[in-house]
C-alpha cells in the first residue's frame, strides 16, 4: 500500500473502532461520546498522515507553491515514471515524464526572475518559489520542480533509474514577463465600424426614491423588526436591546454598497434569536429570520443598474458566467466565483480608455489579465473595456445600459504604482496568501472579506457569552476569547484592506505589453461587431 493512502485506512478503521466503543460503553452523555465519536478518528488519521510523510517508501510528493489554493499539487513516482498534478481538482496528469525520457537530475537554489516551470491548460505560468528546487534533464529539456524534501525524491528516482547524470545547476532567466500573468491573445484584429446596436434607455425611479424606498425596507429589517421584536419580549437586559443598534451603525458605514444589505440584516439576527428563543417567542424567531434578510434584499434591489444611481453607490452587475463586476464610485472590480488562486482585480474609471458594447457570432474563451480564467463571451451582449495595457470583455446583458452608467462615472487618470518585477511578483504571491481563507483547508476565498464574515460570528459568539455571564454564568474565558478573535480579524481586515487594493490593479507585470488588440477601430475577438 502507497503510504499517502495510509490516512484513509486509517480513517476507516479508527471510525469503525470509536462507533464500537460508543456501543460497548453505552454512555449516554454527549460529553462523554463526542470525543470518542470525532476526536479519537481526528488524531489517529492525523498522526498516520505525519507518519506517511515521512515513510521510506513515500511516492507521492507535494510541489510547493507561494501561495495556496484549494487543491494541492502533487509529483507521484509510479512504476514507469513521473505523473505531475497541478492546478487541478482532478487526478489527470497534466505532465508525465517516462523513467525512459530521463537523463540526468539534480537540485539547486532556485533563482530570482528564472522562468515559469510549468504552463497550465488554462494559460497560467506558475513561478518558481524560493527554496531548494529540483531539476531534471529529459530528452525535451530541462524541467524544474519545487518538490517538497528535493533530496528523498532524487534519492527515490535515482534508485528507479540508477544511472542518471548530474543536472545541470544554471537556472534560465526570463525578460518575457507577461507569461507569468498568462497567455494573452494575439493582437491581429481586423478593421472594424460600428454599427447600430440595441436601443440603450436607462429605464428606473429616480435617485431620491430609491434612497427613500431602499433605506426604508433595509433599515426596517435591520434595526426596527429586530428591536420591535426585543422590546416586546419581557425582561430583555439593554444590552441586548443595543444589539440592531450596532447593526443599525454597520449598515449605515456601508449605506452605499446596497448588494450587501441583505446580509447587513442578518447582523443581529443571531443574537437576537439567541434570546427569543430562550423566552420561547418562536413567532418572532421565524418573523426576524424570514423577513430581516429578505427586507434588506429588496432594499438593495433598489439600486439595480438603470437611471438614477448618481456616483457614490456601488452597482453589482451579473455576467452571464456567475461572475460579477462592480461599478465604485472610483473604478471597477471584477470578481470570480471562489478560488484561492484567482483573487480580484480592478480598473481605475479614469484609466479607462475605450467602453465599447458590442457582440461577435460565435463564443469564444476571452482570457483575463493575470491568467488563471477564461471568460466564455460573443453570440451575445458584451462590453469591451480598455484601461492601459488591459483589456477586458464582459459578457452582460445590459452591455449598452453599463456602458453608459461606466462613462457618467469616469474620473481623472490614476498614476500605477512604480514596482520591479521582483516587487510585482512579492505583491502577487502575498495577495494570493491572503485572499485565501485557511490555507491548510479547503476553504478559499477570492476576497479577503471572509475575516468580516468571521469577524461577525465571533463578534455574535461574544455578545451572547456577555449576556449569559451578566445573569451569573461564569464564561468569562469565552468571552475573552471571542472578543479577543474578533479584534483580531477586524485589525487584520484593515491591515491587508490597503496592499491589496493595490494588487487588483496589478495584475500585469510592470511594462507588460497590451493584452490583446486594444485599438478601438480593430476587432479584439473573430467577427467583433461594435455598436454605437
Amino acid at each position: 500500500m502507497k503510504p499517502h493512502h495510509w490516512p484513509l485506512v486509517a480513517l476507516g478503521v479508527s471510525a469503525v473502532i470509536a462507533i464500537t466503543t460508543v456501543i460497548v460503553v453505552g454512555s449516554k452523555s454527549p460529553a462523554v461520546n463526542m470525543p470518542i465519536l470525532f476526536g479519537f478518528p481526528f488524531v489517529v488519521t492525523y498522526l498516520v498522515h505525519l507518519v506517511s510523510k515521512r515513510a521510506p517508501n513515500k511516492v507521492l510528493f507535494e510541489l510547493r507553491t507561494d501561495f495556496k489554493g484549494r487543491f494541492v499539487d502533487t509529483i507521484e513516482v509510479t512504476d514507469s515514471g513521473l505523473e505531475i498534478i497541478a492546478g487541478t481538482p482532478h487526478k489527470t496528469p497534466v505532465l508525465t515524464y517516462g523513467f525512459g525520457d530521463l537523463i540526468g537530475i539534480g537540485t539547486r537554489q532556485a533563482v530570482s526572475g528564472e522562468a515559469p516551470w510549468i504552463t497550465l491548460h488554462d494559460g497560467r505560468a506558475l513561478p518558481v518559489p524560493q527554496g531548494d528546487v529540483v531539476v531534471l534533464r529529459t530528452t525535451t529539456g530541462d524541467q524544474v520542480l519545487p518538490v517538497e524534501n528535493p533530496q528523498r525524491f532524487v534519492s527515490l528516482v535515482r534508485s528507479r533509474v540508477p544511472n542518471l547524470s548530474d543536472a545541470p545547476t544554471a537556472a534560465v532567466l526570463t525578460a518575457d514577463n507577461d507569461s507569468e500573468a498568462g497567455e494573452a491573445p494575439r493582437p491581429i484584429g481586423t478593421p472594424t465600424t460600428p454599427a447600430d446596436g440595441p436601443a440603450v434607455s436607462l429605464t428606473g425611479p429616480s435617485l431620491a426614491v430609491r434612497w427613500l424606498v431602499g433605506a426604508t425596507l433595509a433599515l426596517t429589517g435591520t434595526v426596527v423588526l429586530p428591536e420591535i421584536a426585543l422590546l416586546t419580549t419581557p425582561d430583555v437586559p439593554r444590552l441586548m436591546l443595543a444589539a440592531p443598534l450596532v447593526a443599525g451603525v454597520v449598515w449605515v458605514l456601508n449605506r452605499n454598497v446596497p448588494w450587501l444589505w441583505g446580509r447587513l440584516a442578518l447582523l443581529s439576527v443571531p443574537i437576537s434569536v439567541f434570546w427569543l428563543a430562550g423566552s420561547r417567542e418562536f413567532v418572532w424567531v421565524a418573523v426576524l429570520l424570514v423577513l430581516c434578510p429578505t427586507l434588506g434584499r429588496l432594499g438593495g434591489r433598489m439600486f439595480l443598474l438603470g437611471s438614477g444611481l448618481g456616483r457614490e453607490v456601488q452597482v453589482r452587475v451579473p455576467l452571464r458566467g456567475g461572475e460579477s463586476l462592480f461599478v465604485e464610485r472610483d473604478r471597477l472590480v471584477f470578481r470570480t466565483a471562489p478560488d484561492g488562486k484567482v483573487f480580484d482585480q480592478a480598473m481605475w474609471l479614469g484609466d479607462i480608455t475605450l467602453v465599447q458594447p458590442g457582440t461577435s457570432p460565435h463564443p469564444e474563451l476571452w482570457p483575463m489579465p493575470g491568467g488563471g480564467l477564461k471568460m466564455l463571451v460573443g453570440n451575445a451582449p458584451t462590453l469591451r473595456l480598455v484601461a492601459g495595457p488591459q483589456q477586458w470583455l464582459m459578457p452582460v446583458t445590459q452591455a449598452g445600459e453599463l456602458a453608459e452608467l461606466i462613462r457618467s462615472r469616469r474620473g481623472t487618470p490614476v498614476p500605477l504604482t512604480q514596482m520591479s518585477i521582483d516587487e510585482w511578483r512579492d505583491l502577487r504571491h502575498w495577495a494570493r496568501r491572503r485572499a485565501t481563507g485557511i490555507a491548510a483547508t479547503s476553504l478559499t476565498t477570492t476576497a479577503i472579506g471572509w475575516r468580516l464574515l468571521a469577524a461577525a460570528i465571533t463578534g455574535s459568539f461574544a455578545w451572547m457569552f456577555i449576556l449569559v455571564a451578566g445573569r451569573g454564568v461564569n464564561v468569562w474565558i469565552g468571552v475573552a476569547t471571542t472578543v479577543l478573535l474578533t479584534a483580531l480579524l477586524l485589525a487584520d481586515w484593515w491591515r491587508v484592506r490597503g496592499r491589496m487594493r493595490l494588487a487588483e490593479h496589478h495584475m500585469l507585470p510592470p511594462g507588460s505589453r497590451n493584452w490583446g488588440e486594444t485599438r478601438p477601430d480593430h476587432t479584439p475577438i473573430h467577427g467583433w461587431q461594435p455598436w454605437r
